[in-house]
């Protein structure tokens, strides 16, 4: 988008496209305020001051160059470049609103600019140098950041990356090129495979034990390679770089969608709508209050402070006359002096865990008062990342049963199954349902017109015939967003339209799948995730729309679980 900066009004002009996104956006503005409830006040709060002073939701340039002397002109250049946190912060240093966000540039994607939330690049004219377009792809390669400013690296995003006919060789090269240095790890460490553990707040046995019971690994740590990629989609910690293929020219791999039977989505549409509906999360009041002995009390854990350890290893090629070979010799250990500034400290303890820099910095202060000085060596992201592991550990035990949700009244606009009118999509990405393909035909009852599964337990419910069910169809990633208290979002696997014993419809059901034996088999982050879903349905049947969530382990088939709640 680019409108003309320049002030035509000194010629007679008028600035058309500068007035006419001023209009669109007041419009927008006006509509989204009417909608909002009594929960949203700073959401309002932001859009009024937005709608006070329209023009300082924008800044850009266009016709005049970087070396232009208009002041104004030169001030947006400034924070448009060289202003980035001022950029993704909601409020300025004086308390008021930053309502800047809409940013229209010619030529910022050469200057050095880095604004991760970049998602689309589309070019108008071609670029003259190789440098100039690889500097201008690089502009869109950020990890995107949240509302808080933390990097998201959970989460698949893409880059569109759009561009005329004149510069189809260099989208080829670039593709080529990048698929060609992807590193193909054919087998894991026994050090990675720690590091992922702990991670995950689990042993290295447990890890392993459960790569080897899915078929991922072998003994040898070795890669399967028929379960490469669920392994990597399911633990992307042990991704080494980009997936092979990551890059693609979508005017060559057009990606062949997976179709939505219309006649089974209108059987089971009250129940999607009633799942998308926006939810907020509220914590206890009380919560607050605790938050200072909370954090003293983690500080407090063995081993949060701690040193900076840097391993070596070495790897010997040898040949016996015959062949090479790589022999992995023993390393050494050294503790290293690697401190970080007391800010920067607390800075990265409140980027993953949105706890405020006050109460942290008053939580030390109490610490030392009680256990005496700390090491400055400890002030160091050793003891960073130990802290958020504990509080991240705290919050899972902690927090249950200390929420409540409650129905937001923004509108759910467009889905992953329908339009913002709530019409369904004619198809649907196959990534969004699942990584593996099946053959054969799927049952008129299923959502879509190809087994899609990402599981062994998955492929078995879309195969499964069962009597009492309606309709029923596997949920799209990540499109139900249910918020949760480990800090990010939740969505369930798949639903199911049930037709009771008296031949009465409909019961609904929703179920989440789990390819582990027992309950104790799931990570503690899970586990968090399934019970605030629990929570989550049981207030959505409380507000009038009844659903029955259930999770669903290897041992137990979807029948059995759809017979338990008829019986109900």
């Amino acid at each position: 988008m680019i409108y003309h900066h320049i002030d035509q009004t000194k010629e007679g002009k008028t600035p058309y496209l500068l007035q006419a996104f001023e209009r669109l956006l007041k419009e927008r503005i006006e509509t989204v305020l009417s909608t909002l409830s009594e929960h949203d006040t700073e959401y309002r709060a932001y859009l009024e001051a937005s709608l006070a002073d329209i023009s300082a939701c924008h800044a850009g340039y266009f016709s005049q160059d970087n070396s232009d002397s208009d002041e104004d002109i030169a001030k947006e250049v400034e924070t448009i470049l060289h202003g980035k946190k001022h950029l993704l912060s909601f409020k300025n240093k004086d308390g008021s609103y930053n309502t800047l966000r809409f940013l229209f540039s010619k030529w910022t994607l050469k200057e050095g600019w880095d604004n991760p939330n970049v998602f689309t690049i589309a070019k108008l004219r071609s670029s003259g140098s190789e440098n100039s377009k690889l500097q201008e792809v690089g502009r869109g390669l950020r990890l995107p950041v949240d509302e808080n400013g933390n990097r998201i690296s959970n989460e698949e995003f893409q880059l569109n990356y759009i561009v005329d006919f004149t510069e189809a060789d260099f989208a080829n090269r670039l593709i080529d090129q990048i698929n060609g240095e992807i590193p193909q790890a054919s087998s894991i460490s026994e050090e990675r495979l720690e590091q992922v553990a702990k991670k995950l707040g689990m042993t290295s046995d447990e890890l392993f034990d459960a790569l080897y019971d899915k078929h991922y690994i072998d003994r040898r740590l070795n890669i399967k390679p028929d379960t490469r990629d669920a392994f990597f989609a399911e633990y992307p910690d042990f991704a080494t770089g980009l997936s092979s293929g990551k890059v693609k020219d979508r005017n060559v791999a057009k990606p062949k969608p997976v179709k939505i039977h219309k006649a089974v989505y209108s059987e089971i549409r009250k129940l999607w709508e009633a799942i998308n509906q926006r939810y907020l999360l509220f914590y206890d009041d009380d919560l607050d209050a605790d938050m200072a002995k909370v954090v003293l009390s983690l500080l407090e854990k063995p081993g949060v402070f701690t040193d900076v350890v840097m391993t070596s290893s070495r790897d010997i090629v040898k040949s016996d006359g015959s062949q090479m070979m790589i022999v992995s010799d023993t390393g050494a250990q050294y503790i290293v002096s690697k401190p970080i500034p007391y800010n920067e400290f607390l800075k990265r303890i409140t980027n993953a865990t949105n706890i405020p820099i006050k109460v942290l910095h008053e939580a030390l202060c109490e610490y030392v008062k009680r256990n005496g000085t700390i090491n400055p060596e400890h002030i160091n992201e050793n003891s960073v990342s130990m802290f958020i592991q504990q509080f991240h550990d705290w919050r899972s035990n902690n927090l249950q049963g200390r929420f409540h949700y409650a129905k937001s009244n923004t509108p759910v606009g467009a889905t992953a199954l329908t339009y913002s009118d709530g019409s369904p999509r004619e198809d649907i990405a196959q990534g969004r349902i699942g990584t593996k393909i099946a053959p054969g035909t799927p049952s008129e009852k299923y959502l879509y017109d190809a087994f899609a599964y990402d599981s062994p337990l998955e492929q078995k419910n879309i195969m499964s015939d069962i009597e009492e069910v309606i309709v029923y169809g596997k949920i799209p990633r990540s499109s139900i967003a249910i918020p949760t208290i480990t800090g990010g979002m939740y969505s369930p696997d798949f639903m199911y339209v049930v037709r009771r014993t008296s031949g009465e419809k409909e019961l609904n059901i929703v179920v989440e799948t789990k390819d582990v034996e027992n309950k104790s088999d799931l990570r503690g982050t899970e586990k968090a995730k399934i019970d605030c879903a629990r929570v989550f349905f049981d207030m959505l049947s409380k507000d009038g729309y009844t659903v029955y969530f259930r999770d669903q382990l290897n041992n137990k088939q979807m029948a059995q679980i759809i017979k338990e709640v008829l019986a109900e």
